[in-house]
């Protein structure tokens, strides 16, 4: 490579289109001129030549499959503040992506089915309060997670199938965890926040690597299969009086640690799960 950077000079609307990026397509870097401040929808998908891509602070939005299915290996994304659904899906040599502080949306499978995306920092101060379902999904290699302050909500399949990935540490403020956000994932210890409210169904279903989860006295809600097929869970610890619990959250080889002749103790007995007893 030569070390230029080429620059898109302005046309109307200040958005970078489908059409213009037929005109560098054979271009392998590839920076936003001054007065871009969106990259439109599907603008270089299934570019095979593009590898490196500077979005300067003009830039706010990155727009519907815009990058999908590239060839990219570095994204620069100064002051984005939306990246739209399946943005970056299926960019299979994107090994690592940082989002700045400035994002406050990330859309359904913005990174989704990136095979080698191995490390994804979101800035502590983003201000995304959610992972919309399926944002890492069938990212197999992802190891290196981590998530913004402002998060509440982790959506479903979120991180399906990111089997590589064996530690997360989970916001303060996390309140939900979405349907099969977790499955099949390589989580080896799982440390739930307080104030933590709802586990969602199958939320962690198939996390063959957990021995032992404790659940936050804050979680009113443990949906169906949450823990099930968990192969080497041997203990989930319920402190609490949990009133709203489904069916088969974990396998009849585990055991739920309970208080005798609680909701939780009860549920046991009703489901034919071994209950272990806290000492008072």
């Amino acid at each position: 490579m030569n070390g230029k950077v080429y620059v898109w000079r302005q046309e109307p609307k200040n958005t970078f289109t489908k059409t213009q990026a037929k005109e560098k397509r054979k271009l392998k870097e590839w920076k936003a001129d001054p007065s871009c401040r969106a990259i439109g929808k599907g603008a270089f998908q299934n570019n095979t030549k593009l590898k490196r891509v500077i979005l300067p602070e003009n830039v706010k939005e990155v727009g519907i499959q815009s990058f999908e299915n590239t060839a990219l290996r570095n994204v620069e994304m100064t002051a984005v503040e939306s990246v739209q659904r399946e943005a970056f899906r299926s960019c299979s040599h994107l090994k690592g992506v940082f989002v700045p502080s400035t994002v406050n949306f990330i859309g359904k499978e913005a990174f989704a089915q990136c095979r080698n995306l191995k490390e994804v920092e979101i800035a502590k101060s983003c201000g995304c309060s959610e992972i919309i379902e399926q944002t890492f999904q069938d990212c197999e290699s992802l190891t290196a997670v981590t998530l913004p302050d402002s998060l509440k909500k982790i959506g479903d399949r979120a991180f399906y199938k990111c089997k590589a990935l064996e530690t997360i540490v989970l916001p303060t403020g996390l309140k939900e965890i979405g349907t099969q956000a977790f499955y099949q994932t390589g989580l080896t210890s799982l440390t739930l926040p307080d104030g933590l409210q709802l586990i969602g169904d199958s939320a962690f279903l198939k996390c063959n690597q957990l021995k032992y989860v404790l659940i936050p006295e804050s979680v009113n809600k443990i949906e169906k299969w949450a823990f099930h097929g968990c192969n080497r869970l041997q203990v989930l610890e319920i402190r609490h009086d949990l009133k709203d619990i489904g069916p088969w959250i974990i396998n009849k080889a585990a055991r739920i640690r309970c208080r005798k002749g609680g909701t939780v103790d009860r549920y046991c007995r009703e489901g034919g799960l071994t209950a272990e007893y806290i000492e008072e």
